[in-house]
């Protein structure tokens, strides 16, 4: 499943191509989403966004598209609609006179009048996405306060959406790594100094991820990044066996909250 620094690299890409331009073509899949494609096509495209995992893309009649990949769906771009492979139909084309993008196998498509997203059930239950420019480490320290994650293991937590949005399994491993904890602490049982230190790397490994799959040029909007390093790697995440870059042991792989994690049990505690 693509996490925040990847969707938010679609939403560069589809804004690249969709906004300040008119959806000529719109297609739906799904029939019943076919039959109101009106309310999208031909309509010019404000903005495309990213939030969480989803994309929203707005057009000037009030309206928005919602769309998520989950584990399998992708994104194609081509120049028009013929050089599109054969095979599976994508569940949604949109064609400007820039050209056009195809999404395949996504589960979750859907319309919204722009005024009720907030009401959307994935949306609603979004906690402070770890990519949005107003979201900092005070904001992340105020929200981990909320009574329901108190007893929840670090390991459940950066998997829940509602705690941190975009984040997911390779940003969990990486995550953990540079805050130096363990999986398997306790949110309530952190001191502040472990809370501190888990806010400030929530923020800084999805940014560093996404920062560099833009070089030296950031898209408009993304000037707040400028001083992020630019590069990134993985630390530990998929390296099971190999040393830890801190010298302090080896990095194993283990399977918490349904996913695989990997960490180092000699700096991470």
């Amino acid at each position: 499943m693509p996490e925040g620094p990847e969707t938010h690299a679609l939403a560069d890409r589809l804004s690249m191509l969709l906004v300040d331009e008119t959806l000529g073509v719109v297609r739906f899949i799904d029939p019943k989403l076919q039959r109101r494609r009106a309310v999208l096509e031909g309509k010019r495209v404000l903005a495309v966004e990213a939030r969480g995992k989803a994309l929203l893309t707005a057009v000037e009649s009030g309206w928005t598209l919602y769309t998520h990949s989950h584990l399998f769906g992708f994104w194609r771009f081509v120049d028009d609609r013929d050089a599109l492979p054969d095979g599976a139909p994508p569940r949604l084309v949109l064609a400007t006179v820039r050209g056009v993008a195809a999404l395949y196998a996504a589960p979750s498509i859907a319309l919204w009048e722009t005024d009720a997203l907030d009401r959307h059930p994935y949306l609603a239950r979004l906690g402070p996405d770890v990519l949005d420019p107003a979201v900092d480490a005070k904001s992340l320290l105020a929200h981990m306060r909320t009574p329901r994650f108190d007893k929840r293991t670090l390991a459940v937590l950066l998997l829940d959406q509602g705690f941190a949005a975009g984040m997911g399994n390779y940003l969990r491993s990486e995550v953990l790594f540079q805050a130096r904890l363990s999986p398997h602490r306790i949110l309530q049982d952190l001191t502040a100094g472990e809370r501190r230190r888990l806010a400030n790397a929530l923020l800084d490994v999805p940014r560093r991820a996404y920062r560099s799959k833009h070089d030296e040029v950031l898209p408009p909007g993304k000037d707040y990044l400028a001083t992020t390093r630019a590069r990134f790697g993985f630390q530990v995440f998929e390296r099971a066996g190999a040393p830890c870059p801190r010298g302090d042991g080896t990095i194993t792989e283990s399977r918490l909250a349904g996913r695989r994690l990997y960490w180092c049990a000699g700096c991470q505690h």
